[in-house]
């Protein structure tokens, strides 16, 4: 299995008597490609935040691509996320100053997978995949377009051939003609290299682009807003 949760609770420090996730049992399996739908506030985030290793249950089990990650220090789990987990963030956290090559380069040198297995030809290749043009390469992406800078954080996302791959809401602020573009490059991406997909949204419209679709409020059992 890709993702396996066992038991999972889940509460902040700061509210430790309010239970955010509370996971009986929960799997995904190896590339699959998986929709989890739930309301603003629902627990989405901290789901994929605890899959991610950027947070550790309270309780339970949290297994991703056969490690358990409530077993690991904060930095194995830093270490893990960088090697094979994929990201795509709602707000891109992108470097604005930067251009397109040394953003996805900078992502590249956090994993300790073998730093020469990607050359420059490799990120300009995945940039013109996601229809960023050799004109845009160098320039800051501060001055790309919200579009432009989606589809580069799907190529950084993509650069250190993650075994699982992360979206947290990433079309909310693209117009439709962009979020089509983007839903069917991903889509044909992940498929194409074999990747397990967990999308989350609150959009259901996207729900049409995978054969699994999952409502957190199935899965999860506090069901209640943080």
């Amino acid at each position: 299995m890709a993702i396996q949760l066992k038991d999972v609770r889940f509460a902040y420090p700061q509210t430790p008597n309010k239970t955010v996730l509370d996971i009986k049992h929960w799997t995904v399996a190896e590339q699959e490609h998986v929709f989890v739908h739930g309301p603003s506030g629902g627990g989405k985030s901290t789901l994929l935040n605890l899959l991610s290793g950027m947070l550790a249950a309270s309780h339970g089990e949290v297994s991703v691509l056969g490690q358990p990650l409530n077993t690991m220090s904060n930095r194995q789990r830093d270490r893990f996320r960088a090697d094979h987990i994929g990201y795509i963030f709602q707000q891109f956290n992108l470097i604005d100053y930067l251009d397109p090559i040394d953003n996805i380069q900078l992502a590249h040198h956090f994993s300790k997978k073998d730093k020469t297995a990607i050359s420059h030809d490799d990120i300009t290749a995945l940039l013109a995949t996601f229809n960023i043009t050799e004109a845009e390469w160098n320039k800051p992406v501060a001055q790309l377009s919200i579009g432009q800078q989606q589809r580069i954080a799907i190529a950084r996302a993509m650069i250190n051939k993650p075994e699982l791959l992360i979206a947290d809401e990433p079309t909310s602020s693209l117009d439709q003609q962009n979020r089509d573009n983007f839903m069917s490059e991903l889509m044909a991406m992940a498929k194409d290299n074999n990747v397990t997909l967990l999308f989350v949204s609150h959009d259901m419209s996207l729900a049409k682009y995978f054969e699994r679709i999952d409502a957190l409020s199935d899965i999860n059992a506090a069901g209640e807003s943080h």
